[in-house]
């Protein structure tokens, strides 16, 4: 049995067993090549800019899709991604810490306003 790639990893983009590393630029390993080769990139909250950790398993990450305005169809090119970290939504803040990032990012109008 040979050592299998984890799921989440394409398989272009695994590395011959006579692959070398430079572990001089952080973060993470990277290959001669130049290309990023960790099985673990952390993510930032995008609420509360804190670092997502590998055990934070009430995390989610979502894609927003850029819409066409005319037809209303999904557009391929780009999107924004939000990544909340556990805290955030165990306290029952999620929906409005979207709800504000898509405001600011001009995707929502009206919707979210700073309560003091």
């Amino acid at each position: 049995m040979g050592h299998e790639p984890p799921l989440d990893i394409q398989p272009s983009r695994a590395l011959p067993n006579s692959a070398t590393f430079s572990s001089e630029s952080l973060p993470g390993v990277v290959a001669v090549s130049g290309e990023l080769v960790d099985l673990y990139v952390p993510r930032k909250c995008s609420a509360t800019n804190r670092l997502i950790t590998s055990k934070d398993h009430a995390s989610i990450q979502i894609q927003i899709a850029d819409v066409d305005p005319e037809t209303g169809v999904a557009l391929k090119t780009g999107g924004t991604t939000v990544a909340l970290c556990g805290q955030v939504r165990a306290m029952g803040e999620a929906d409005d810490s979207i709800n504000r990032l898509a405001t600011k990012a001009g995707a929502l109008r009206n919707v979210w306003s700073y309560q003091k």
